[in-house]
């Protein structure tokens, strides 16, 4: 099974060779981490620097938010309509 790391540890190793310049080999080997998956955390770094923030959400988490709420809100509001119909009724 995968390792799982938080996103403070990753920013921490991408910090340490983008930003200090260490050796990607070395931090590796030192933090005992697979080299193909520090490799993708720096193509996530340069992609976005912020990617390993806290509260940071890419523009397609923040859609895909969206739209759960859009969802949530349009069923509430079904469900809403169909109460006041059904309590119209009986007056």
């Amino acid at each position: 099974m995968p390792a799982k790391y938080d996103n403070d540890f990753k920013s921490m190793i991408v910090n340490l060779i983008c930003i200090e310049k260490h050796s990607t080999i070395k931090t590796a080997q030192q933090f005992n981490i697979p080299l193909k998956t520090i490799e993708k955390w720096i193509t996530a770094f340069n992609k976005d620097n912020r990617c390993f923030d806290a509260n940071y959400k890419t523009q397609s988490q923040i859609i895909d938010d969206l739209k759960r709420q859009v969802s949530r809100l349009q069923r509430d509001n079904d469900i809403l309509k169909k109460t006041i119909s059904l309590l119209a009724k009986k007056d």
